[in-house]
């Protein structure tokens, strides 16, 4: 059916045919209309450090016009009072970015690899927007989460992704690290008033001193040998052994 239609056609209609496909690339057909960019009223942007991550910050754009506007690719991010912006990472394309109304698009900006980096600059501001400056806005680093001051040193950002986890995969993040939760404190049930606790049966019971027997008596000294009374009729004090005396020479 496809090849008896092609053979009827008129013989103005093919030579229109053939002059189109001689044609130039531009002027084959018109160019699509482009879509006007977005300006600063149009825009909600938002911006943190990743949790448990303190030298990633993620950013995010919103489209909230009730049209289609367009954006740069890759975000400018820059740092209050140093030089520069943060570039491109490696296999991010650059041009513009069609933003549907409602739409909200997300990216990550690392600042820095290491905080004690002896190299470290410290930032007083981050400022992320367009390349062509038609928007932006600046974060302080308390509403950032970074402290006093942003480290920054070779600061490098990914394009304007999907979702803030293709953001992280762009930047080659993987898991967050994890903290153990600390165990609940322990608390004591307390006791009734006027009541003995038990002990508890993990511990010994407090020993009890058992009941003394009574004392024997002791053995009786012996009583000291009767003296016989001295002539005088006064007791001595110790006993004197009477003398013996051996018979002389008759």
């Amino acid at each position: 059916m496809r090849m008896r239609a092609a053979i009827a056609v008129p013989a103005a209609s093919a030579a229109v045919a053939a002059l189109l496909l001689t044609a130039p690339p531009g002027q084959a057909a018109p160019a699509a209309p482009r879509v006007a960019p977005c300006v600063q009223g149009e825009l909600t942007l938002r911006a943190a450090t990743v949790p448990h991550r303190p030298t990633v910050v993620r950013v995010s754009v919103t489209n909230r016009s009730g049209r289609t506007c367009a954006i740069d690719r890759v975000p400018l991010v820059t740092f209050g009072g140093l030089d520069g912006a943060a570039l491109p990472v490696s296999g991010d394309g650059t041009g513009r970015l069609r933003l549907a109304a409602g739409a909200t698009v997300h990216a990550d900006v690392r600042t820095i690899v290491r905080t004690a980096d002896p190299q470290a600059r410290k930032a007083a501001s981050v400022t992320v927007g367009d390349w062509t400056g038609r928007w932006g806005r600046v974060f302080a680093p308390a509403r950032l989460g970074t402290g006093s001051k942003v480290a920054v040193w070779e600061p490098v950002t990914t394009s304007w992704q999907p979702s803030a986890a293709a953001a992280d995969r762009a930047l080659g993040l993987g898991p967050a690290p994890r903290t153990s939760p600390k165990p609940a404190p322990t608390k004591a049930t307390p006791t009734p008033t006027g009541t003995t606790p038990s002990p508890s049966p993990t511990r010994r019971a407090p020993h009890r001193p058992s009941p003394t027997p009574p004392a024997s008596p002791s053995p009786a000294s012996p009583s000291p040998a009767p003296t016989s009374p001295s002539p005088t009729g006064a007791t001595p004090t110790s006993p004197v052994s009477p003398t013996v005396s051996s018979p002389g020479p008759s």
